[in-house]
């Protein structure tokens, strides 16, 4: 016989359900435009139902920006191998954020405007996302400057460095200005050829020189 659901397995089950339902409505209706009434209808219960787990639709959308963060840095992290060397490393993880926020945000789904208000209501899920993103960045400097790639640094103001002078392709506010016009066809590449000679003339101050 199966266990029996605990009141705890419940709650948790009927929350996930609300976040799903939710973000399935952002994606495909928009943010402004989805109601907890509409969410409440899709999900066979009453508005006050979801509100028992939500006191608003902010803390809604608060939990589910979250999970796409977590899933865009475990996507990012996932695609540096650790036999390559410091550069290529940092290339394939700005390279994989990058993406990642293009085809997460941007890519055929209205999460845009979800994302803008997380932003302005929530800042401090984005504010623990760019630390956690400062500390993958000084890692991977860090382990360049052990294996003699890189010159000794000042680890953290480095790393900060790096992360501010590519913001504004990993940023989504301010991506979306750029993405919108990426044409790889123009004189100075797509918007990843960009970024990634951004990554080379970054690293070119930081090399370690051969004896």
């Amino acid at each position: 016989m199966g266990r029996k659901k605990t009141p705890e397995a419940d709650a948790r089950a009927t929350r996930e359900q609300i976040l799903e339902t939710a973000e399935s409505l952002f994606r495909n209706v928009g943010y402004a435009k989805t109601t907890v009434a509409d969410m409440a209808l899709r999900l066979r219960m009453s508005p006050s139902n979801v509100y028992r787990y939500f006191p608003t639709k902010s803390d809604i959308n608060r939990e589910i920006c979250n999970r796409i963060i977590l899933s865009i840095e475990a996507r990012s992290r996932d695609a540096v191998d650790p036999g390559e060397s410091a550069i290529a490393r940092v290339k394939a993880y700005v390279l994989a954020y990058h993406r990642s926020i293009r085809e997460t945000i941007f890519h055929g789904n209205r999460l845009h405007d979800m994302v803008t208000m997380a932003v302005e209501h929530h800042w401090d899920i984005f504010h623990s996302h760019s630390e956690r993103v400062h500390e993958v960045l000084a890692s991977l400097l860090s382990q360049g400057v052990a294996a003699g790639e890189l010159k000794d640094l000042d680890i953290p103001r480095a790393a900060r460095a790096v992360q501010n002078a590519l913001v504004v392709f990993l940023y989504p506010q301010l991506l979306e200005h750029l993405a919108n016009e990426d044409d790889p066809a123009a004189p100075f590449g797509s918007l990843e050829e960009q970024l990634l000679f951004l990554v080379d003339t970054l690293f070119s101050g930081m090399r370690a020189r051969r004896g």
